[in-house]
């Protein structure tokens, strides 16, 4: 189905032979054909396309609400439900996709998914690898047809130097350029303290849990402290002053992400008496949570979801603020607004914490809601399940002029290398870790401590154990996050393997041998941060 916005004369359509390009990066740039490149070196950049105003391609708004999980919406969600009313709003005017997975169960490999229609055994960027990005970006893409782009986020991780910056003219973060274990005082000290994450401080917990006490005092003001700076209003005032500034010629194509449903979380709750020591549990760090025995049962998780749901809530306030100023800078109706998630979160589901962790429903299924330009008219939902893979075909096809999907959900043109090309659809869960810490070796009985591969097609999910080569299948028509999923082994499961992963495998194995970028030193990173100018 066309959209009612004609290809401009000139945009190109093709993507063969284009190379990756990282545009400048200062606010407001002007239009130089030079750049700084990831190396230091100047590199021409092909001119960009400036159509004019009566053929102009739609805006493009991307809002990630970082661990967002599907059922806590009100969209096919079960059980306790945020209330999103802006989000809802957003749904009537087009798509709710009731089926939407996320590439991987954590931040980075899941994003840059997102920014490149690849699925992480071809981008394979599954760590902290502070390099370029190795394919191109949607932003990359959009830059160089006109669009201005800009990424304003709150989660530090989209602008720690890992590719995902790439293509964004515009990046505006509290902080820029630090890991995990630079935001807070207690996360330098725990990183290095391997005191901390010993057998013996392990077996001291499971037999006096309350000993989880102290540590949490010094460890849970900190985080709290952090997740408070960032999730002001920071990123919003950014958005309403670049608005304000930009070329309202060109068309836009800002990112953002939003950590307020990220943990930690307050405790709400819910009717019931909450004691001292249950609310100390609810703020203990993800790792001790998975490898201490017994410590899980004791968390408020009733409570901790209520506070979830609380965060989630504030996330639609900031969306229906980003909203409002689009309406004030005339741009919404024009605007291709996409809201989803990266990842979902656990609270004790299958033994899971929060995320990156496992692969049950709760850490791999996300909302996602379309909402069109006034002119373009898209299917109210779409019930069968799409990878957020598909996200980055559906920008391309919008910036040349097209409806980003057609009535079945595939995007009209095939842009992106969605692999594999099968109708199943994959989320990664890779081995369990906390911002400091793997817990590689710690609890190897654990199944959400190897490194998973779900997939789901139909009323079907399957979950492949690349560690032991077992295989759990459900049927999908119920949650499956409440039952055990039949266990295959042997032949069963080869059968299985052989029908269901081994094109994404083979895609694997094909890219192990592909040359990777070059990791960036620790003085060339800080150079290049200088440069993009950030303090």
């Amino acid at each position: 189905m066309d959209s009612a916005y004609p290809l401009p004369h000139g945009f190109p359509t093709a993507l063969k032979g284009v190379a990756p390009v990282n545009p400048p990066v200062d606010a407001f740039s002007d239009d130089s054909d030079v750049t700084q490149a990831s190396d230091g070196h100047a590199t021409v950049v092909p001119a960009v396309v400036r159509p004019h105003a009566n053929t102009r391609p739609p805006n493009i708004l991307i809002l990630v609400m970082d661990c967002a999980r599907a059922k806590s919406f009100g969209a096919g969600g079960e059980g306790p439900t945020a209330r999103t009313p802006v989000l809802d709003g957003l749904a009537r005017t087009g798509t709710t996709w009731t089926g939407a997975v996320a590439p991987s169960n954590w931040t980075i490999p899941s994003h840059m998914s997102i920014f490149t229609g690849a699925y992480p055994n071809a981008h394979r960027l599954r760590t902290f690898r502070r390099a370029g990005a190795a394919q191109e970006t949607s932003a990359s893409w959009l830059a160089r047809r006109g669009y201005e782009t800009a990424l304003f986020t709150e989660m530090v991780h989209l602008v720690g130097g890992y590719g995902l910056e790439a293509g964004f003219e515009r990046r505006s973060a509290r902080h820029i350029g630090i890991s995990d274990e630079e935001r807070t005082t207690s996360n330098r000290i725990a990183a290095h303290a391997d005191a901390l994450y010993s057998p013996w401080v392990r077996s001291l917990l499971e037999r006096l849990p309350p000993f989880v006490v102290p540590l949490n005092m010094v460890n849970h003001p900190q985080e709290q402290a952090f997740k408070d700076q960032v999730c002001g209003s920071y990123v919003l005032d950014a958005f309403d002053r670049w608005m304000e500034r930009r070329d309202a010629d060109r068309p836009f194509h800002a990112f953002f992400n939003l950590v307020d449903a990220h943990e930690p979380y307050p405790i709400v709750p819910n009717g019931h008496r909450i004691g001292p020591l249950a609310r100390w549990y609810s703020r203990t760090p993800r790792y001790y949570l998975l490898s201490v025995p017994g410590l899980q049962e004791l968390v408020p998780w009733d409570e901790l979801l209520a506070g979830y749901l609380w965060s989630i809530e504030q996330a639609d306030r900031k969306l229906g603020r980003i909203l409002e100023t689009l309406e004030r800078t005339r741009e919404r109706e024009r605007t291709l607004v996409i809201v989803t998630s990266d990842h979902g979160q656990s609270f004790g589901e299958g033994g899971n914490v929060f995320h990156g962790c496992g692969a049950t429903d709760s850490i791999t299924r996300v909302p996602l809601v379309v909402s069109p330009p006034t002119e373009i008219s898209l299917p109210s939902e779409v019930p069968g399940w799409v990878s957020l893979t598909s996200i980055d075909s559906w920008l391309r096809a919008a910036a040349s002029g097209r409806a980003p999907y057609e009535e079945d959900g595939r995007a009209p043109l095939p842009f992106s290398m969605v692999v594999p090309s099968s109708d199943w659809v994959y989320c990664e869960g890779a081995p369990a870790s906390d911002p400091n810490r793997s817990l590689r070796g710690i609890r190897p009985d654990a199944s959400w401590n190897h490194r998973l591969l779900a997939a789901y097609r139909g009323s079907e999910k399957y979950v492949l154990d690349l560690e032991t080569g077992a295989i759990a299948h459900w049927a999908t028509t119920s949650d499956p996050d409440r039952r055990e999923g039949a266990l295959f082994t042997g032949r069963e499961a080869a059968l299985a393997r052989s029908e269901v992963f081994l094109e994404y495998e083979a895609v694997e194995r094909g890219s192990e041998g592909a040359a990777t970028t070059a990791p960036v030193s620790e003085t060339d990173l800080d150079r290049r941060l200088r440069s993009w100018g950030y303090d």
